[in-house]
């Protein structure tokens, strides 16, 4: 099972990646969250995250010109909430993560439509789906008993990747595991303090969790 924690601001926030031997380190490039960094500052910081560990540019409904900007800035792979377009697959270099919520019908069979209409070359680029709440960072789980149009997901997913995501924290990542044996569990408010940076013994007990389950 890999792991991502995503909303990384800091160099002390990078120090605590690099000691828990996470997988991925997401960088929030959105201005309306608090969580957001700018291209500048994440490349200053970079150099400082092991190289085993890959850089996630997390973004919201991007345009082209930030999705190449984040891509000179050396992200390994773009994660893409809400709208995203032709031209942005079609200016991606990486990897590309796309985020919905699977649990509502309607954006589900939106998106079903939309992977069906991809070109090849563009819909290989969508290397895994972030499986998220309607409210993203909000650090609330969907509804995990809903029931999901399987027909649709195995449309969708094919052989991409299932990161789950949206209101992970160590008391019920364990849960999330066994209901949808994802690829990747991904963690942000849920190893965060009061004063809303990561805290060592939080994250350090997600991982344990992640890890002993495995």
């Amino acid at each position: 099972m890999q792991i991502k924690i995503c909303g990384i601001t800091t160099e002390n926030e990078i120090e605590l990646l690099n000691e828990n031997h996470v997988d991925y380190a997401g960088f929030v490039f959105f201005e309306k969250s608090k969580r957001n960094i700018s291209p500048a500052e994440a490349e200053a910081i970079f150099p400082r995250l092991n190289r085993n560990i890959r850089k996630v540019g997390v973004t919201v409904s991007p345009d082209v010109k930030l999705v190449e900007t984040l891509q000179d800035t050396g992200i390994d792979i773009l994660q893409v909430h809400k709208e995203l377009s032709r031209e942005v697959l079609e200016a991606a270099k990486v990897p590309v993560w796309y985020a919905f919520n699977v649990a509502d019908p309607e954006e589900l069979a939106r998106k079903q439509c939309f992977f069906g209409e991809l070109p090849e070359n563009l819909s290989e680029k969508i290397q895994a789906i972030v499986v998220d709440g309607a409210n993203f960072g909000s650090g609330v789980t969907f509804d995990w008993k809903q029931r999901i149009d399987k027909e649709a997901l195995d449309t969708i997913f094919g052989k991409r990747k299932f990161i789950l995501a949206g209101g992970l924290r160590s008391s019920n990542v364990q849960e999330g595991m066994d209901i949808f044996h994802p690829d990747v569990v991904d963690v942000s408010s849920g190893v965060e303090g009061e004063s809303g940076k990561k805290e060592k013994e939080l994250i350090e007990e997600f991982v344990r969790k992640v890890r002993e389950h495995e």
